[in-house]
C-alpha cells in the first residue's frame, strides 16, 4: 500500500527501489532504462500511478508522462531508426480537397496523423446522420470491443466489412494470428471503403487513423479523395495519448499496450512515410494549410496542471480539495467542454480511489 513520503524526505534512489512507484529520472542513462520505467508505470494500479506522478512533479517538475517524452527526445540520436522531421517538429495541418468534400463532390475523406495528434478535433465540424466516421484503430481486435449488434448501431461501413469480405478479421486478441500479415486488415478495409463510398453517394465517410500512410506507400492512390493530415509531431502526439489514457486501470492500459504493441515496429519503421505523404499533397492544387491551433496546446497544458493538482490532493487525502476542483470545473462557463469532462471524470476517479484507500 503506497503511503506518502514527505516532500523533505524524498530520495530518488529509495523511491526507485519500491515496487509501488515508477519514476523516470532526468539522469536516465539509456533508452532501455526509460522503456523499463514506463512499462513499470503502466502496470501500476491507478492510485500508485498518482503517487508516482506526484513524486515526479516534486523531483523533476514534470509528471511521468512528461518525463517519458523529454527523455525519449534526449536519446533520439541513439535510435537505430532514422530521425526525420515529423518525429519532433510540428507542422501546419494540411487539408487536401476539403472544399470538394464540404460541397459533396467527394464523399470519402482520410484523416491522418499520429495517435493523440488531434484527429478528432480536426473533424469536429463534421457531425450528423449523413456523415459516418470510422477510427481505423477499431479494426484491431474488433471482437474484443464491439459485438456485431454494436457495430451495426455504430454505422454501416464497419458492419458490412466484418460481416462480408472482412469477416476473417473479426477476431479477438486471443484469436489473432500474431504472425500474420499485419497490414492485411487495413489495406483490405480501406479498399473496401473506397468501393463502398463510391456506391453510396448519399453519405459522407471519414476514416481516421495512422494506418493509411503506414500501409500505402504511394499517396497518389488517394488523389481523388479528400485527405486531411495533422502536422502534430510524434513526440507531442505520444504525450497527448499518455495524458488521455492516464486515468485507465492498469489492466486497461496494459491490454491496450498489448493490442497495439505488435504494430509499434511497423509504425517506427514507416514514420518516414509521413514526410512522403506531406510532400506529395502539399504540392497539389486544392491543398490548404492551417497552423495547429495554439488553443489546443494551451488546453492540454491546462488539463495537465489540473490533473497534477488532483494527484497532489489525492496523496494528501484531501477529499475536499478534489471536490473543490470538480465543482469549479462544473460551474466554469468559460471552460472548454472537453476539458470540463476530462477534469470532472478524473476527480470522480480520484474520489473513488480514495474510498478504496480507506
Amino acid at each position: 500500500m503506497n503511503t506518502l513520503v514527505p516532500e523533505e524526505s524524498l530520495n530518488l534512489e529509495e523511491l526507485r527501489k519500491r515496487p509501488d512507484v515508477a519514476l523516470i529520472s532526468d539522469e536516465a542513462s539509456s533508452r532501455e532504462e526509460v522503456a523499463d520505467a514506463i512499462l513499470k508505470y503502466l502496470k501500476l494500479s491507478r492510485r500508485d500511478r498518482r503517487f508516482s506522478d506526484y513524486y515526479s512533479v516534486k523531483l523533476f517538475g514534470s509528471n511521468v508522462a512528461d518525463m517519458f517524452v523529454t527523455m525519449l527526445y534526449r536519446f533520439k540520436f541513439e535510435s537505430p531508426i532514422p530521425v526525420n522531421e515529423t518525429l519532433f517538429i510540428t507542422e501546419p495541418d494540411l487539408y487536401y480537397n476539403k472544399k470538394a468534400f464540404d460541397e459533396g463532390a467527394i464523399n470519402l475523406c482520410f484523416v491522418i496523423g499520429y495517435s493523440g495528434s488531434g484527429k478528432s478535433v480536426l473533424t469536429r465540424e463534421y457531425e450528423g446522420s449523413s456523415i459516418e466516421k470510422v477510427s481505423l484503430d477499431d479494426l484491431v481486435c474488433a471482437k474484443d470491443h464491439f459485438t456485431l449488434k454494436e457495430l451495426k448501431k455504430s454505422g454501416d461501413l464497419l458492419y458490412n466489412f466484418f460481416t462480408g469480405s472482412g469477416a476473417e478479421y473479426y477476431v479477438s486478441l486471443e484469436e489473432r494470428d500474431l504472425f500474420s500479415d499485419r497490414s492485411a486488415v487495413f489495406v483490405k478495409f480501406i479498399n473496401f471503403a473506397m468501393e463502398y463510398a463510391a456506391s453510396h453517394k448519399d453519405k459522407k465517410y471519414i476514416l481516421e487513423g495512422i494506418w493509411t500512410y503506414m500501409f500505402f506507400d504511394d499517396p497518389s492512390l488517394f488523389d481523388r479523395y479528400a485527405v486531411f493530415m495533422k502536422g502534430t509531431s510524434l513526440i507531442k502526439s505520444r504525450l497527448r495519448r499518455l495524458v488521455r489514457e492516464a486515468g485507465n486501470s492498469p489492466s486497461e492500459s496494459w491490454d491496450r499496450l498489448l493490442e497495439f504493441g505488435i504494430y509499434a515496429g511497423d509504425s517506427a519503421l514507416r514514420d518516414i512515410n509521413v514526410d512522403k505523404w506531406r510532400h506529395h499533397f502539399e504540392k497539389l492544387p486544392g491543398t490548404v494549410f492551417k497552423p495547429e491551433d495554439n488553443r489546443f496546446t494551451l488546453l492540454a497544458e491546462s488539463i495537465m496542471d489540473q490533473i497534477n493538482s488532483i494527484n497532489e490532493c489525492f496523496v494528501h487525502g484531501d477529499r475536499e480539495g478534489i471536490q473543490l476542483i470538480m465543482d469549479r470545473a462544473s460551474s466554469d462557463e468559460d471552460m472548454d467542454m472537453s476539458a470540463k469532462v476530462i477534469v470532472t471524470e478524473e476527480c470522480k476517479k480520484a474520489l473513488t480511489d480514495l474510498d478504496e484507500k480507506a
